[in-house]
């Protein structure tokens, strides 16, 4: 009998050092080493390129690099030398859900650094087939989510803190960033299981969509798009998970609601930046091709989609989204007492930065003033 408590002791102690063993492997693997290098014109910023936040890389299940869970850090001086409490800004880019990657827009990115901030631009997965596979919101915010639990990895190897940190994109990423920032704030309200493992401490969106489930951004987008309603349909049915050519356009529409940050705006929703453009409007009598040979005109829209008020003679847009986000957004946030700045500006959609100067520093001032 004493043998054979020996023996299952040694066998025990064997199997405990086995674990210990596997864990520091394990924290090993995870431990993050950056290589940083002098970006040409950025002072004295640093960047390092494509590294991995997560297992989906190219040749390991992402048939294309702009949708492995990849990202790029833009460093505002050489390890050891970053001050410690450097504001951190998280970048998720546009591209209308199908396309674009961590690259846009550099210039920006550089600014940033050159100004102090850390910056981190992320790939993430694409609602397109030539890519590699068919994801919806839920996959690029599950995406999102993980990229944010690799941030005390970076502070680790930056040697700075991340606390909490702001998250903001243009376009489709500006939506994107609403969405996780305002899930945060409401725990499970997407039911999707985010870990949110660090904070939001501010929000920013340039010319996100923010009510991707009203008439008006219906007509904006479809009319960008040639007024091809076919194909509007089916991109936000797989999107929302409801999969292509789904026939239920009520319940499509009751979906899509759910991925849209207005609805989700609450008390508890960390402050927002926003900038929108206006570049003109597009008249509701103008039609859009309902189906192959038959055309209906925009104005059928708010009866399609049970926005239950009468349409309005024209819909103000940046050329791809409308106005009406940036008013219905603004207005959510103001009931809720949520603190935001906002700026509407006369330029085309996400080009604002790029053509009015002044919005940059305005930028910067108020992710500052955000995350202190």
């Amino acid at each position: 009998m004493r043998k054979w408590r020996e023996s299952l002791l040694l066998k025990m102690t064997c199997c405990l050092a086995c674990l210990a063993c596997f864990a520091l492997s394990a924290a090993a693997e995870q431990q993050l080493t950056l290589k940083p290098v002098k970006m040409p014109q950025g002072g004295n910023s640093f960047v390092c390129k494509d590294i991995a936040y997560g297992p989906r890389q190219p040749g390991k299940g992402a048939a294309h690099p702009d949708v492995a869970q990849t990202y790029d850090l833009y460093l505002p001086a050489k390890i050891g030398k970053i001050p410690e409490d450097a504001p951190f800004f998280l970048y998720v880019h546009g591209g209308a859900w199908i396309s674009g990657n961590k690259n846009w827009p550099m210039p920006l990115f550089a600014e940033m650094a050159k100004n102090g901030f850390v910056v981190a631009s992320m790939n993430y997965a694409l609602c397109n087939c030539d890519y590699g596979g068919v994801h919806g919101f839920a996959d690029m915010l599950r995406d999102i989510d993980a990229m944010v639990s690799h941030l005390l990895q970076i502070a680790e190897a930056a040697g700075i803190k991340i606390s909490k940190f702001a998250i903001g994109g243009s376009s489709a990423g500006g939506h994107l960033s609403l969405l996780y920032a305002y899930d945060g704030a409401n725990p499970s309200v997407l039911r999707l299981d985010l870990k949110h493992t660090v904070p939001v401490a501010c929000v920013f969106s340039d010319c996100g969509p923010s009510d991707i489930s009203s008439p008006e951004f219906g007509v904006a987008g479809m009319d960008a798009n040639k007024g091809a309603f076919p194909t509007w349909a089916a991109n936000f049915g797989v999107l929302s998970g409801l999969g292509y050519n789904y026939g239920d356009f009520t319940k499509l529409v009751k979906e899509i609601a759910r991925y849209s940050p207005v609805n989700l705006v609450s008390e508890n929703c960390p402050p927002t930046i926003c900038l929108y453009g206006s570049t003109g409007a597009v008249p509701t009598t103008k039609k859009f091709t309902y189906v192959a040979g038959k055309k209906r005109p925009y104005s059928d829209l708010w009866k399609m989609m049970d926005s239950g008020v009468a349409p309005p003679k024209s819909v103000g847009t940046d050329g791809i989204v409308a106005v009406q986000n940036y008013e219905s957004l603004t207005n959510r946030l103001a009931a809720a007492k949520v603190p935001y700045a906002a700026r509407i500006e006369q330029a085309p959609h996400c080009q604002i930065l790029s053509r009015k100067p002044k919005t940059i520093p305005w930028l910067f001032e108020n992710i500052r003033k955000y995350l202190k």
